[in-house]
């Protein structure tokens, strides 16, 4: 028998239904996107609804499925055991992640750049909280490699538009601010988040447990 179909049968691929992630909050990185996003809608007003809510900006680090409230008390479990590994990787030392510059992945989702000296570090960190879940057994199977990059546009928010043509974002759109520096932001929380649950009062995602890392860290999770 194949394997790989050995294993495909054992734990198919469920939708994720949770994420952990790093949330952006500095006021100028928003405020750039905020920017972008309208300039972007001032020339293509029908991709009002393709853009995301600054409020909800954040890197993704992993994507979860868990089926019960018990796989997510382990995923809590998980997130709280990787601050030590964490810890360990930055050494009490501020890890500066500096946004500069537009991408997008074929032309259907448009995002904010991090700077490729600022990555390194952070590929560590996301292994570590990779790690966790791993030795949690948990569903972590549709994750992607980690590439952290801030979206702000996605055709697949729209799905009218496709079906009326629109399928490529065109660059001339933002070329303004394909290479402008965006700011800068200390990291120092890591956020599980739910995909399906009602989003907080801020905007942001409903989270069920946050651990504070970093020099600024008071050592406390917070779990609702």
């Amino acid at each position: 028998k194949d394997l790989g179909q050995e294993v495909s049968k054992k734990r198919p691929r469920e939708t994720p239904n949770y994420f952990v992630s790093i949330p952006i909050t500095d006021d100028q990185i928003l405020d750039r996107i905020e920017d972008v996003q309208e300039l972007i809608f001032t020339k293509e007003p029908d991709l009002l609804r393709a853009l995301l809510p600054v409020q909800t900006m954040h890197l993704t680090i992993i994507v979860a499925h868990l089926r019960t409230e018990e796989e997510v008390k382990k995923a809590v479990l998980a997130l709280k055991h990787s601050k030590t590994k964490v810890e360990a990787i930055l050494q009490g030392k501020n890890l500066n992640m500096t946004f500069h510059g537009v991408g997008q992945f074929n032309n259907q989702v448009i995002y904010v750049k991090m700077l490729e000296e600022d990555q390194k570090m952070l590929s560590r960190i996301a292994e570590a909280v990779e790690e966790c879940f791993i030795d949690m057994n948990l569903n972590i199977s549709g994750s992607k490699d980690f590439k952290p990059h801030l979206t702000f546009l996605k055709l697949s928010k729209a799905p009218r538009l496709k079906r009326r043509g629109f399928r490529k974002i065109c660059s001339d759109l933002y070329k303004e601010y394909e290479d402008s520096y965006f700011g800068t932001e200390v990291f120092s929380q890591i956020d599980l988040c739910a995909m399906r649950k009602k989003k907080q009062e801020s905007g942001y995602y409903y989270c069920e447990c946050s651990i504070n890392v970093g020099s600024g860290s008071m050592g406390e999770s917070k779990e609702q």
